[in-house]
């Protein structure tokens, strides 16, 4: 790698350097992951767009669109983006493709952010499918026109949230001295030419773009899914049977251990930067390891899809068999039994 920026200085720091803590480790595991989780996201589109029951027809599109922006977050962070970090300072540098494009090396960050957020706009939307398949809930949204309006709101937001501190061209040189007091002896990947650092820290500005943004996926989460438990749980009424509840139990269960599991891979790491910034902590090899955990989202995300939703799990396991005369359609063809005492359902039966 080749020296850019001018405030290098040889050091013995840098030498008997752990492998876990070099670009050479994340980029090999950046790619092997994108090798197993890529024809995995394939796999399983297919498979949501094959095998789908008609019971869950209503899930088909969300289910897609949110396997369409975990695979672009895949992408993002395993081929394109590629980021090396360096907590506990909000910098980074980019190894993948996009280095090569011209891209001016502030927006990659932005990229990478947009689509992290996108997949939280995605678990609203998960949950707002089922929110709005309960039929004792009144308060709820009913036109399709509504939902698109909403949905595309979010998006928007999504996008333009967090634009504003991307605009200001601040000066590297100086911010990178802010990011020496806190890492005196960085890897020699903090020299690279596409190295930016993005914040000195405790700015307001990023503070509050970051905690709306938040709060456009936290606060719908939080509405749609316990507003749904609620009413599966505790309210009543005649023409609704058990075995229907009983089914979207079984719905709400699926999209809950779909959201939980995959989401953890995103939040361990911003917990751990968030650690890191509070004591001052710089650990490369861990910082590594957090950013790969973050790039196995898209491998968590289509193994939840795959074994815990049903049909799609007796479809996978009917290709290992190669059974070729299984048939989608008869999936749940038959009356689910019911489950009153069950208060969420299995999304493993």
């Amino acid at each position: 790698m080749s020296i850019y920026w001018s405030d290098y200085i040889e050091s013995s720091c840098r030498q008997n350097v752990s492998f876990f803590a070099s670009s050479e480790f994340l980029m090999i595991a950046y790619h092997t992951t994108a090798i197993i989780t890529i024809p995995l996201s394939v796999f399983t589109f297919c498979t949501i767009i094959r095998v789908t029951p008609n019971k869950m027809i209503k899930m088909k599109v969300p289910l897609l669109i949110a396997l369409a922006w975990s695979t672009n977050l895949d992408l993002m962070l395993t081929i394109n983006i590629a980021p090396f970090m360096f907590f506990p300072s909000a910098a980074g540098v980019s190894m993948g493709l996009f280095k090569s494009t011209g891209i001016p090396p502030k927006w990659l960050p932005y990229m990478g952010q947009v689509s992290v957020m996108m997949i939280g706009v995605c678990f609203v939307m998960l949950l707002e499918n089922r929110h709005s398949q309960i039929t004792t809930i009144k308060f709820k949204i009913r036109r399709q026109r509504t939902r698109l309006i909403y949905f595309g709101a979010n998006y928007f937001l999504a996008f333009f949230i967090i634009l504003a501190f991307y605009l200001d061209d601040s000066n590297q040189l100086e911010m990178r001295q802010f990011v020496f007091k806190r890492i005196p002896c960085p890897a020699v990947e903090f020299y690279d030419e596409y190295a930016i650092v993005l914040l000195k820290g405790g700015e307001f500005l990023p503070f509050l773009s970051i905690t709306a943004g938040l709060a456009i996926v936290v606060i719908p989460s939080l509405f749609f899914s316990l507003h749904t438990i609620y009413h599966l749980n505790h309210v009543k009424n005649a023409h609704i049977s058990e075995a229907t509840k009983a089914l979207q139990r079984k719905f709400l269960s699926y999209v809950a251990m779909q959201v939980m599991i995959p989401w953890t891979a995103l939040v361990c790491p911003i917990m751990y930067s968030l650690y890191a910034n509070k004591y001052d902590y710089y650990n490369q090899a861990l910082n590594n390891f957090s950013m790969l955990l973050m790039a196995s989202h898209g491998l968590m995300s289509t193994t939840c899809t795959l074994l815990l939703i049903r049909p799609y799990r007796e479809f996978v396991m009917s290709v290992f068999r190669g059974n070729r005369e299984y048939d989608a359609k008869m999936m749940w063809a038959t009356n689910i039994r019911s489950q009153g005492s069950v208060m969420l359902g299995s999304a493993t039966e």
